[in-house]
């Protein structure tokens, strides 16, 4: 286990990596399923939006 054992058995500043590489880990697979879990029809939708501007911009 190279490094990650090399911090357990270490006390101190190294179970601030093991924390920050498990914080980091964990929002990145929630954004990923979050991402892939989003509807089609919402995407569609979106994609959509751009050109649906009714209001004309006023140039001065």
């Amino acid at each position: 286990m190279g490094f990650v054992g090399e911090a357990m058995r270490n006390a101190g500043i190294e179970w601030y990596y093991i924390l920050g590489l498990l914080i980091f880990l964990s929002l990145f697979i929630v954004i990923v399923y979050r991402t892939l879990k989003i509807p089609k029809s919402v995407l569609k939708e979106q994609k959509e939006s751009i050109l649906d501007n009714d209001e004309p911009k006023e140039f001065n």
